[in-house]
């Protein structure tokens, strides 16, 4: 098996890994705000990593291929940045996705989140100069169609009419997560995908902790929600794996088929929360929602087969 293959391979677990994060979160905000799960889930996911490269350095205690990262004034702009990645990319992305639960369903959530591809695409294009074949801007658009056939699609109940505030905060939500995605893949090259993730999961921790003392800790819901419960459970899942273990895998993803690449798979997202809220919470499905998700699979799918396409061109142009 390729590296390639291996790295779509852990783009696509990735995509259907974080299609879950919505459902791991209803339970837990029935007891908590949305601030409070952000903060626990980062505490989580900083745990688990700071696990991670312990026994990876007593694994490896003589072969570094990354420089050390270490607080000094010589790393304060890769640190800033990391600041940002953890801040924006990390923790006001899960709080508005959290948030926008009090207004959208879950398939609508998981949906909206399906955007994130188009808009690393987006950004790409404006601030990094990343160029697209023919296939990859028609294979965007599909999937773009597919994600506005969901969003779009008819109501199941009067009472979910028409766009709100929900639709707005979790698109803002994907916007805060795609504007960094570029600059934690650089970070991530240059030392490291599991060093570069614990220092922004660690930033996103401290910063909604800092957020919580400001704004208010509701303790009595804290004692709560620490106690033996599903609710704890899903906290450990969604900070441990999706956060902590999904980010290595994704960050490997990248560093295999691309930050395009990777973020295309992303495009199962959606497909990944709608099966769950149909067959686990029981929102109910059409052949237009079925329709949607089937065009996103083969949007996925042709922008993977022309990023091979691509790879093999290079390398025909390189051996001759």
């Amino acid at each position: 098996m390729t590296s390639v293959t291996k790295g779509w391979m852990a783009a696509i677990g990735v995509g259907l890994l974080w299609g879950s994060e919505g459902a791991l979160a209803t339970l837990p905000l029935q007891t908590i705000d949305a601030r409070l799960l952000v903060w626990l889930r980062y505490m989580m996911a900083f745990f688990v990593l700071s696990l991670v490269l312990i026994f990876s350095a007593m694994l490896h205690k003589k072969t570094q291929s990354k420089p050390k990262l270490a607080f000094s004034w010589a790393n304060r702009s890769d640190l800033f940045k990391l600041l940002i990645c953890g801040i924006v990319g990390q923790g006001l992305f899960s709080f508005l996705s959290f948030l926008s639960l009090d207004y959208i369903s879950l398939s609508e959530n998981g949906v909206i989140q399906g955007l994130v591809p188009i808009a690393i695409l987006a950004i790409g294009q404006l601030f990094y100069g990343a160029r697209f074949t023919r296939m990859q801007i028609v294979s965007s658009g599909i999937a773009l169609v597919g994600v506005s056939m969901l969003v779009l699609a008819p109501p199941f109940t009067s009472q979910d009419r028409g766009v709100n505030i929900g639709h707005l905060i979790c698109l803002l939500s994907v916007l805060s997560f795609a504007s960094v995605t570029h600059l934690r893949a650089q970070l991530a090259e240059k030392y490291g995908a599991t060093c570069t993730m614990h220092y922004q999961f660690g930033f996103a921790a401290v910063g909604f902790f800092i957020y919580l003392l400001v704004s208010g800790i509701d303790v009595p819901s804290l004692l709560l929600v620490i106690r033996p419960s599903w609710s704890l459970l899903c906290i450990i899942v969604l900070g441990g794996f999706v956060s902590g273990l999904g980010y290595i895998a994704y960050i490997y993803g990248i560093e295999r088929v691309g930050v395009e690449g990777s973020s295309m798979a992303l495009n199962l997202i959606p497909m990944s929360a709608f099966f769950i809220a149909v067959l686990v919470f029981g929102e109910p499905i059409t052949p237009f929602r079925a329709l949607a998700v089937g065009l996103i699979i083969v949007a996925m799918m042709l922008f993977a087969a022309s990023n091979k396409s691509r790879e093999m061109t290079s390398k025909t142009v390189l051996t001759n």
